[in-house]
């Protein structure tokens, strides 16, 4: 088995799909309206502000996009096929491993592009270069995070709606479960600030701002986290019989 077709045919279904067309059409639509907002009401935009924006819609599109390559085989009834050797099945999780990477580097792209072309446009602080760069390599770590974590769902229990439920829940409801935690009686403060070191929770806050930057913990437990998820899949891939 070639995992560089793998890779490839992850990447092709992807630009062939027509969801990936709307899913692109809404995303730089609603942020090109909230940049005509913006302009209306400040005359200036901070190019800081509209990658804070987009860095949500786009972290959501491309973990879609994750989900996608992870089921595409599982809901097409073909994942048997790669998986009927400990040779084909480790260049299978190593394929999908590459094409998560590639889809965190087409949404930065995507993001970075749609950002320079506002910031031709209409007056404003523009964004760095090291912003930039700080947006890529939080893509990395949060499409790898949850895509191996999605991952190790898939190969436990390969139900696609799971997949993508499980998915859209640990993107929306635990962010927005966070302002109510401190209502929580004695330990409420406590798990709020547990949660900082918690990728679950740190990861999808960081869409929502422009801080793309990790302390020395979160770097620590960020690459620790993808690391164990990594041993973890390539142990549980080798010896399941799917």
């Amino acid at each position: 088995m070639n995992s560089f077709q793998l890779i490839k045919h992850d990447v092709y279904s992807i630009f062939r799909s027509p969801l990936t067309y709307l899913a692109l059409l809404l995303t730089y639509g609603a942020m090109a309206g909230m940049t005509v907002l913006f302009v209306q009401q400040l005359d200036k935009v901070d190019g800081n502000i509209i990658l804070a924006v987009g860095s949500w819609f786009f972290s959501i599109v491309g973990l879609l996009f994750v989900i996608k390559t992870i089921t595409r085989d599982i809901s097409q009834g073909t994942l048997q096929l790669f998986m009927n050797k400990t040779k084909n099945r480790v260049g299978y999780f190593i394929a999908k491993v590459c094409s998560m990477i590639i889809i965190a580097l087409l949404m930065s792209g995507f993001l970075v592009a749609f950002v320079i072309i506002v910031q031709n446009i209409v007056d404003g602080k523009n964004v760095t270069a090291e912003k930039c760069w700080e947006l890529l390599v939080f893509y990395l770590i949060f499409h790898l995070f949850f895509g191996l974590l999605l991952y190790l769902f898939a190969l436990v229990i390969p139900k696609t709606a799971l997949i993508y439920t499980v998915g859209i829940i640990l993107i929306f409801l635990v962010p927005f479960a966070e302002p109510f935690i401190p209502m929580i009686p004695k330990i409420g403060d406590n798990i709020q600030d547990s949660l900082k070191y918690i990728p679950f929770s740190y990861l999808p806050n960081k869409t929502t701002s422009d801080d793309f930057t990790f302390t020395n913990w979160q770097w620590f437990i960020s690459a620790a986290s993808i690391i164990i998820l990594f041993i973890v899949n390539l142990f549980y891939v080798t010896k399941k019989d799917i």
